[in-house]
């Protein structure tokens, strides 16, 4: 068995120091030094006295890093090394070529679920659509405004933000952390690529569009192989528009021909540069600033830079203002907000914001009204604003708030704050979205974030009972309880939701999840909210919750080990896997006592319902994602890994004592899910990756991507919903899409027997049984019957023309009947009463 290096806890290089540069464990993949296990472990015992506290900033604290290192636990070698930025766009380059030439038989689509309506809650406060990087606008025209994200792409809209479309879904990478527009042609903008405060979308340069959004091309500032770096901001001269600045990791970068080449005018090793801005009625005098604490300033319209000051240690922001062009306001990580008015030579410390949580530079931001000096607003975790110029604070928008005077809900961790020029008028973009409010009053602000999908599932959960409600959980925006045309209505309040699940046979009886073990449930199908129900400990940020095929009272919970409930959730027995933190269960849907189990340790199987356990010879180092059984075999078991091994999917005949490697033409990417279709016609399996996703039939023998207008995003989560045969995707940036796979979507309706070769009846069943009669079929037919969840209750062969079945034993519903014979098959519905 080869050593599979996964377990966080023993896994350390002890001649391993984390350089200056990289001690931010945002920035530590783009450093070749950097090793992901050594960051988590030095990170778990800066933590430990955070995990002590009960407030808000402590818990914040450790959820921005558990966040990032669930992220990136699925995004290393198995060495815990990480690659290059440009790694999955090369893969994809090649991967656009390989389905050029391939012969595309069926163009099934996607489409997308949502959500895009603005959710319901039974708080005050709710999750949003998902996070906002910036908005651009040009002047004083907001009508027409565009937003980025850091995993859903650039949006666009054109009525003030009553209607948004999205931008660019065939970007090579999904990620905006800035947009400029040209002020004097407004059809071409500029993006900076990546997601500068967050790090989970890194850059691959500049793209520039010459049709207001429509289409998109790199510019001359393209970051290859090898060249890891980010984009914090984008400047246009407004003299002259072909001028375009880039505030890099180690470089403040110029373009004077409209990005087709751009260089360095200023490098300092380790800076981080951050803000930059043109000094308000000035054509030649520029500020920036840097994530070390120093202030810039170039008098000679960028051609040369020095450092005017080094007000604060760590990363600032900066304000400028029309009513006072010789003011410059400056917010740092501590919320110490100073001011000058000689272009930053020297600073007055204005006041220290209580309270103030940036998140170690996570969310920093502040604004200056073009009106009036002492309206200031600065973002952080929550929104401050000040009236008398900074003296002092008032908390004015709060992601939590619930009651009170004068601030009220807006969601947490601002981004970007600005004031639409010559009002009081100011947006903020933060992990919820897009908000839009008059700062100098006490009135409400407007969510603009409607339509606007982009939210970062982890999971999609349907009901059986209603193929148009979801259970969906997102990064930082709760759970959402999903009904169609209805909208949605949010749950788990303040959480990443991280898991949905449903019991198959009573669509009132849900459970939903939150970060490491947390989980709520439903006895009246959400009509009053979830309540909270006890979990073992240890769970993983993203964890694992699974229902027997086809007992719906018996869960399966991923926390320190496996753990059983035979009652729905009240009470937890440990199976004693013996592999540590779980990553991965998978139940067998035709013999539910074969388990597999993938965690910290490797991957072990059990075949008596947890009594013991052996391992699984694996056939490679790395990270085991995903496990699938096959519907009726047992001992044939798929594996696919996360990370970047060669080999990313395999197929054992013999319950993992041997495995084959049916990775194919697969790009070297992470995987995330793997599941294969009961009743299938043609072996279809089905998998999730970080570029969308495949599917595999016998026939094809490899590999393809599944449908067309998928947006270029990280799909997570699978789930096929029998009932309509759609397959959901719960995409990492732009909400939950779904497809036919149907026969005739997958080009496999060859193999299909026709409507009269089977009958049912009664059906509905008299007293849960029912005849199957087949009709002019001749040697014997394989007769599968498996409920709306792909749990597999009977199974035989039929050589007799006819045959009775009872499902006594079994709840009433919806199940489906598959017959296959001399290679063709069908599969017929039948309702149980």
């Amino acid at each position: 068995m080869k050593k599979q290096i996964t377990l966080l806890s023993i896994f350390i290089l002890g001649s391993f120091t984390l350089q200056s540069q990289n001690s931010d464990w945002r920035s530590a993949p783009l450093y070749k030094e950097s090793n992901y296990f050594e960051i988590v472990s030095k990170n778990k015992k800066a933590l430990k006295n955070a995990r002590s506290r009960s407030d808000r900033n402590s818990r914040k604290k450790i959820k921005q890093f558990e966040r990032w290192a669930n992220f990136w636990k699925d995004r290393i070698k198995p060495d815990g090394s990480f690659v290059s930025a440009a790694h999955n766009y090369n893969e994809w380059i090649k991967e656009n070529q390989r389905h050029s030439n391939l012969r595309r038989s069926r163009s099934n689509s996607w489409t997308l679920v949502g959500p895009v309506k603005l959710p319901k809650s039974s708080v005050s406060f709710y999750p949003g659509m998902g996070r906002i990087n910036t908005v651009a606008f040009n002047g004083t025209d907001t009508q027409t405004m565009y937003v980025g994200t850091p995993g859903g792409g650039i949006w666009k809209t054109t009525d003030g933000g009553k209607n948004w479309s999205a931008k660019g879904d065939n970007f090579p990478n999904m990620g905006v952390s800035d947009i400029v527009i040209n002020p004097t042609n407004t059809n071409i903008l500029y993006l900076a690529t990546g997601d500068w405060d967050g790090g989970q979308n890194r850059s691959l340069g500049v793209l520039k569009s010459i049709d207001a959004g429509e289409t998109w091309k790199t510019t001359g500032l393209t970051f290859t192989l090898g060249q890891n770096n980010k984009i914090s901001k984008l400047l246009i001269d407004p003299n002259n528009p072909n001028t375009i600045f880039a505030t890099t990791l180690n470089s403040i970068k110029r373009s004077t021909d409209g990005g087709n080449s751009w260089s360095d005018v200023f490098t300092e090793n380790n800076a981080t540069f951050n803000d930059i801005e043109y000094k308000i009625g000035s054509n030649t005098i520029i500020y920036a600033t840097s994530n070390a604490g120093k202030f810039y300033i170039s008098t000679n319209n960028g051609s040369s830079w020095s450092v005017a000051s080094t007000p604060s240690n760590d990363r600032i922001d900066f304000a400028l203002t029309a009513k006072d062009p010789n003011l410059i306001l400056t917010v740092d990580n501590g919320g110490v907000v100073r001011k000058s008015t000689n272009q930053g030579n020297s600073w007055t410390t204005i006041s220290t914001i209580s309270s103030y949580a940036s998140q170690g530079g996570y969310n920093i931001t502040i604004a200056v009204s073009p009106l009036d000096t002492n309206l200031i607003l600065v973002g952080g975790m929550e929104g401050w604003r000040s009236k008398n110029g900074g003296t002092t604070w008032e908390k004015y928008l709060d992601g939590y708030w619930e009651a009170g005077s004068p601030y009220f809900y807006v969601h947490s961790d601002h981004h970007d704050m600005m004031f639409i020029p010559g009002t009081n008028i100011a947006f903020s973009t933060n992990d919820g979205g897009i908000f839009k409010g008059d700062a100098s009053k006490d009135t409400k602000w407007e969510d603009l974030s409607e339509g606007i999908a982009i939210t970062q599932y982890y999971n999609v959960s349907g009901t059986p009972k209603d193929a148009g409600k979801l259970i969906m959980g997102a990064q930082d925006n709760d759970i959402a309880i999903y009904d169609g045309s209805n909208g949605f209505k949010g749950e788990n309040p303040g959480s990443d939701g991280v898991e949905g699940l449903w019991d198959y046979s009573n669509s009132n009886i849900a459970w939903t999840c939150s970060q490491n073990g947390g989980m709520n449930r439903t006895l009246d199908g959400f009509a009053t909210a979830a309540q909270r129900v006890d979990t073992p400990g240890g769970a993983p940020f993203v964890w694992e919750l699974e229902i027997h095929p086809t007992n719906p009272q018996t869960i399966f919970g991923g926390f320190s080990d496996i753990y059983k409930s035979t009652n729905r959730g009240d009470t937890w027995t440990n199976l004693n896997s013996g592999v540590g933190s779980i990553e991965f269960i998978s139940i067998s849907p035709s013999n539910p006592n074969v388990i597999y189990v993938s965690g910290q340790l490797g991957v072990k199987k059990t075949i008596n319902g947890g009594s013991s356990w052996t391992n699984v010879n694996l056939p490679q180092g790395g990270n085991v994602k995903s496990i699938e059984v096959h519907p009726t075999k047992p001992e044939e078991v798929y594996i696919a890994y996360s990370g970047y091994s060669t080999g990313k999917v395999y197929k054992s005949d013999n319950g993992g004592t041997n495995w084959t490697n049916i990775t194919g033409s697969l790009p070297n990417i992470p995987t995330h899910k793997i599941i294969y279709k009961t009743g299938s016609s043609d072996g279809e399996l089905f998998l999730a990756t970080d570029l969308g996703v495949y599917y595999r039939t016998n026939s094809k023998n490899d590999w393809v991507r599944l449908g067309k207008g998928l947006p270029n995003v990280i799909v997570h989560d699978l789930e096929i919903h029998y009932g309509t045969e759609k397959l959901r995707a719960a995409t990492y940036g732009r909400g939950v899409w779904e497809t036919s796979i149907e026969a005739s979507a997958l080009g496999t309706e060859d193999n299909k027997l026709p409507n009269s070769a089977v009958n049912l009846y009664p059906n509905p069943t008299n007293n849960k049984q029912f005849t199957i009669k087949l009709n002019n079929l001749s040697g014997t037919s394989n007769v599968t019957i498996y409920n709306i969840i792909g749990g597999v209750v009977k199974n035989f062969k039929l050589a007799n023309s006819s045959k009775q079945v009872d499902l006594n034993d079994f709840s009433r519903g919806l199940y489906l009947v598959n017959i296959k014979n001399n290679g063709k098959t069908i599969t017929k519905k039948l309702i149980v009463r």
